[in-house]
């Protein structure tokens, strides 16, 4: 047994096979850097029970499981890996710092089909940068070889103008179709990146900003929660009650 499904009970290949094609092996290759983190299991948020989704969820139109995780310095850290239609192969992590921290939070999207692949990739900041201009400099700013050196990816932004709104100066966002390895060692990078932010994290000492941060958070939490498209369609193939539970689990 591969030390993944020994530690998460699945990799890419052993809930569900696809149409057409086989995708690039997104939970393997992620899992493993952000295991260094110590993390602990997560089985409610808000009063919501998530251990109906954590196991295999099997519905008409989706089928995988999810991962929630947690540790004294992150609030959730929510892992997705699901088929979509017989044919999407859909992975994510999304992770959020707790509220005695101001770590940018994690935004990582793998969709993959036989003809194409959307990616979401992000050091997503809790602040304001222009107006904290040391925030960048201390969070994201590290970034920025990896950014450059994998700037070939970037194409068309988003369309829904409260996304671009919260997106981070080294956003990648497109479909990189004759890319995927390539995307996919580039968000491995981001997410090494985004562990030894929270490994070298201290808490945060003012209060009044302490406030703003997690102010800002819950909006930005909020506002995903609401609007994201992943979330209708989560919603739309899960159902109601599963899909509620998927869309709490990572915002």
């Amino acid at each position: 047994m591969s030390d993944i499904i020994t530690d998460i009970g699945f990799d890419s290949k052993s809930l569900w096979q696809t149409k057409g094609f086989e995708p690039n092996p997104f939970p393997e290759s992620t899992w493993p850097l952000l295991k260094e983190l110590n993390l602990k299991k997560l089985t409610q948020v808000e009063g919501e029970d998530l251990t109906p989704i954590q196991g295999m969820v099997k519905q008409p139109m989706a089928e995988g499981t999810f991962r929630h995780f947690y540790t004294e310095k992150i609030e959730k850290l929510a892992l997705m890996w699901l088929l979509i239609s017989k044919s999407i192969a859909g992975g994510s992590w999304v992770g959020w710092p707790n509220d005695d921290y101001d770590f940018p939070a994690l935004i990582i999207a793998w969709e993959e089909s036989k003809k194409r692949l959307h990616i979401i990739i992000d050091v997503m900041p809790i602040v304001d940068v222009v107006e904290y201009e040391w925030y960048r400099e201390k969070y994201q700013d590290g970034i920025e070889p990896v950014y450059n050196e994998y700037k070939d990816l970037i194409g068309v932004n988003s369309t829904y103008r409260w996304f671009r709104a919260m997106q981070g100066p080294y956003h990648i966002f497109d479909s990189p179709n004759e890319k995927r390895e390539r995307a996919l060692k580039c968000e491995m990078e981001y997410i090494k990146y985004w562990v030894e932010l929270v490994q070298k994290a201290e808490p945060m000492k003012d209060e009044q900003y302490r406030q703003y941060v997690n102010r800002r958070k819950r909006i930005m939490m909020t506002q995903l929660r609401q609007r994201d498209p992943l979330g209708s369609v989560l919603m739309r193939t899960l159902g109601p009650e599963l899909g509620k539970k998927s869309v709490v689990g990572y915002t």
